[in-house]
Order: structure tokens, then C-alpha cells, then sequence
């Protein structure tokens, strides 16, 4: 694969610009890293999440490392992509699982990926940007990504995914979380919308759902993680709408607006 920086270079720098520490599930056990360059990457496991699975993504050569207070929690690593030789990050680097004590471990070469996306490439290879709905020039859309490992790690949930274009450079900390919270329904490309808010923010009870829009027989849902619609609503109008969430578990929940041809988000938490 030629690397395409006129179009990657425009790509990355937006994909740096998102909010880094975002937690998808807080409850979850797998941990996602994904970039483009490979490199040295060095998994500090600084947060205590029993059964951790770890999953990692690149195009070059990865010299994976983990370490931490927690790292006897791993119980998985595995590694997808291309894995190119890398000249670039540093010394020659191949791929390498190293730390991982009695954790299995496995370094798959593009294995075929497990959900289709029209933007993505039929087998796990590379990623550098949160987006699902733009070509990603040759790499996977982050959900395809987030579905081979859901799947390559069965029961397990997403706690965050750690998104960027270059090497691994700085220790990677879980207690940072990731750049970005998709999942494999794309959940997260609209999760900060600001014509969107949702009070009180957390809620135990009622929660209060007002656009900056008008609505006109608008469909409103509260989804789970995983893009599971756990309450809805239709020929919703105006410009607010009340859910009684007090059924729901405790956790991370999505309400989704969806007004004639445009989607709204907000990602709410529910104690």
C-alpha cells in the first residue's frame, strides 16, 4: 500500500483534535489501539479491569509491550493488520507481544474483517481516524475494527479505543481511555452534537431531551453501547421530549434524534 499523505495528512490532523480520556464503558474489558506507522507500544495497565482483553492495529511493524500495576489482569492480546516491515519508528521493528505473562496471544496477517463497511477494506489492515461514513483510503473505519475484536473476543464489551495516524511514541495509560467511542453501529459520530442536550446529565429518573432544533414526527431513542435500542418514541414534535429511564441499568447510554434526514446524538449516563 502507497501511503497517500496528501489525503492522510488533512485526515490525521482532524482525527488529533478529538477529546482524548473518553470511556465507552467503564464496566467494559477490551481495550483497542489503532494506528497507521506501528511502533513501539507500550501498554501501561494502570486501571483495574478483571479479564482485560487487548487488541491492536497497524499497517507496520508493532513491538508490543505491556506493563502496570494491573498488567496480571491481560488474559489476551492480539494483534491484526499488515504488519510492514517499519524502518521509520525508531529500529527495525516487527511485531512482537511482549509482558503479556499467561495471556494468550496471536498476530493475525489481515485477517478478514467481520462486519462490511462501503469506507473501509474487507480485511483488518490499518485505521487512523474515528470517522465510519468517509473512505479511509486503503484502512479499516473504525467500527470494522471494533467488530473483528468484539468478535475475536467473544462476552467481551469495548471499555475504549485509542485512535491516531503515527508511531507509537509515549506510554500508552488505560486510565487515559482512547480518542474515540464508536461502535460496530457507528454510535459515536454525532455523540456530541450541540443541537442536542439532555438534563439532568447524569440521571437516576426522568431525563429531559430539548433540540435547538424544531422537530416535525421525529423518532427519539435511548440506546445502549451497543447501538441497542433500549427505549424510543415516534412523530415526536417540537422541541423537547421526556423518557423515564429509571429502568435502565446503571451505565453509558446514547439518545438519538433522528428529524426527517438529519441525526442528532448525546451520549447520557445513567446512575
Amino acid at each position: 500500500m502507497k501511503k497517500l499523505y496528501t489525503l492522510f495528512s488533512a485526515l490525521f490532523l482532524a482525527a488529533a483534535s478529538f477529546a482524548q480520556n473518553i470511556v465507552c464503558n467503564p464496566a467494559g474489558n477490551l481495550m483497542l489501539f489503532t494506528n497507521y506507522d506501528g511502533g513501539h507500544l507500550n501498554i501501561v495497565v494502570d486501571v483495574n479491569i478483571p479479564n482485560l482483553k487487548i487488541g491492536v492495529v497497524s499497517y507496520e511493524g508493532t513491538a508490543i509491550t505491556i506493563s502496570g500495576a494491573f498488567a496480571g489482569n491481560v488474559t489476551g492480546v492480539a494483534y491484526a493488520g499488515f504488519d510492514s516491515n517499519n524502518n521509520h519508528c525508531g529500529s527495525p521493528i516487527s511485531t512482537s507481544i511482549s509482558g503479556a505473562g499467561s495471556a494468550s496471544t496471536n498476530i493475525s496477517q489481515y485477517p478478514p474483517a467481520t462486519l462490511s463497511n462501503p469506507n473501509g477494506y474487507p480485511y483488518i489492515i490499518c485505521g487512523y481516524s474515528c470517522s465510519t461514513t468517509t473512505n479511509q483510503g486503503g484502512c479499516n473505519t473504525i467500527d470494522q475494527i471494533e467488530a473483528y475484536f468484539l468478535n475475536y473476543f467473544p462476552g467481551s464489551a469495548l471499555y475504549a479505543h485509542y485512535v491516531q495516524y503515527g508511531c507509537w511514541s509515549a506510554p500508552m495509560s488505560l486510565a487515559n481511555g482512547g480518542t474515540c467511542c464508536a461502535t460496530t453501529t457507528g454510535i459515536a459520530e454525532a455523540m456530541t452534537d450541540k443541537n442536542i442536550s439532555v438534563s439532568p446529565n447524569p440521571a437516576s429518573d426522568k431525563i429531559t431531551i430539548t433540540s435547538d432544533v424544531q422537530l416535525k414526527n421525529a423518532a427519539v431513542k435511548v440506546m445502549d453501547i451497543t447501538g441497542k435500542t433500549m427505549l424510543e418514541t415516534t412523530n415526536v414534535s417540537g422541541n423537547t421530549c421526556v423518557f423515564d429511564v429509571s429502568g435502565l441499568a446503571n451505565g453509558i447510554y446514547f439518545v438519538e434524534i433522528r428529524n426527517g434526514g438529519s441525526m442528532m446524538r448525546q451520549r447520557i449516563v445513567k446512575n
